[in-house]
């Protein structure tokens, strides 16, 4: 049961997020859009990931929907995640260049998943805890018993 509300829970935190992934360079640029609604959503988020981190000198902005850049992080680690205010409605953009060598890079950007969604993550792991609790209960109890009869 807490495996499958796991997965349940992942599928709708990650399932409003546009995501893309390219080999980015001084030539290339990763973007990737979004529609956010403030009435919807008041926050956004965003992450990035570089797979070969040492070659990259990675700029990430976001745009709102009228282009103005709105967060412009500098980037110096291969996970980078934030978040950034909706205010108003229409296409939010992550853009992502790259001044250095070649290097693979995955994004996501989309609405703040909503806490009741959040908590579905911390439920399951209650759940996933206390089956291994129960489980290890039991193995302790069978071999107690195992030894009882055995004498």
């Amino acid at each position: 049961m807490g495996i499958i509300l796991s997965v349940y829970g992942n599928y709708l935190m990650f399932e409003d997020l546009s995501q893309g992934d390219s080999e980015v360079n001084s030539e290339q640029n990763l973007i990737i859009e979004t529609v956010l609604d403030p009435l919807e959503v008041q926050k956004g988020i965003y992450a990035v990931q570089i797979i070969d981190f040492e070659k990259a000198s990675v700029t990430v902005s976001i745009l709102d929907p009228s282009s103005t850049k709105i967060e412009s992080p500098s980037v110096n680690v291969e996970l980078f995640e934030g978040s950034f205010d909706v205010a108003t409605s229409g296409t939010y953009t992550l853009l992502i260049e790259n001044n250095g060598e070649q290097v693979k890079i995955f994004g996501v950007i989309g609405p703040d998943p909503a806490d009741w969604k959040k908590s579905l993550d911390l439920i399951s792991f209650i759940i996933l805890a206390i089956g291994l609790i129960g489980m290890v209960g039991v193995a302790i109890y069978l071999i107690t018993n195992r030894k009882k009869d055995a004498s």
